[in-house]
């Protein structure tokens, strides 16, 4: 009977954690969707830097395409190795799990690594808010200020992502396998909203 109990009181918790961790991602969708529509806004109704006009001057772009695309690969592998660790978790397997983990860890730390050298890139090239480049174009100075306030936003949430990641990687040293796998699906889950939001951010930023 107390077993029975147990497990009832440990699936009402595990509904309630998802339910609460849904919530939440839907309240960060809504912050996102809020910005994106407010930039996408912005570019249609502007014809200085309205959709399909190249707004990176050429000496910054391709380089910082390159990045923008090679974030893109980095993030997409560590959305892989997160699955594979979930499914190791739901395992048993703690190993396979910490390995994994590990894995996506070091592949997030290595989207901030190129992300910050994209930003020096282009500081070094005098793209940012209130430059001369900027303010001698109003099109891109637009640009500039949605493009590190959106990539700045998504990089503080891949940090709150490492942190979350790196919190269910140290307790899996000793908790039990299930206390792991129900960690590793609620930090799996925020981890794939992240990247979703730069699968979005990439072609609008770099691409449109």
């Amino acid at each position: 009977m107390e077993a029975a109990i147990n497990t009832g009181a440990d699936w009402r918790e595990d509904e309630g954690g998802r339910v609460g961790l849904w919530l939440f991602i839907l309240s960060e969708i809504l912050l996102f969707g809020a910005f994106l529509a407010s930039y996408v806004g912005t570019r249609l109704g502007n014809p200085e830097c309205a959709l399909g006009v190249v707004v990176w001057p050429e000496a910054g772009h391709l380089p910082g395409l390159a990045m923008a695309a090679l974030n893109t690969l980095i993030l997409l592998t560590s959305s892989y190795t997160m699955v594979r660790a979930i499914s190791r978790a739901e395992r048993g397997d703690r190993g396979g799990f910490r390995a994994n983990m590990i894995a996506t860890i070091a592949l997030g730390a290595g989207f901030l690594v190129v992300k910050s050298a994209e930003y020096a890139l282009k500081v070094s090239h005098g793209y940012y808010p209130g430059s001369e480049l900027a303010q001698a174009s109003p099109g891109l100075s637009i640009f500039l200020s949605y493009y590190y306030m959106l990539t700045i936003l998504h990089a503080l949430h891949i940090v709150a992502g490492l942190v979350w990641n790196g919190v269910a990687f140290y307790a899996s040293a000793s908790a039990p396998m299930p206390a792991v796998a129900r960690r590793a699906e609620y930090a799996g889950l925020y981890w794939h909203f992240v990247d979703v939001v730069w699968v979005f951010l990439f072609p609008l930023l770099y691409l449109i």
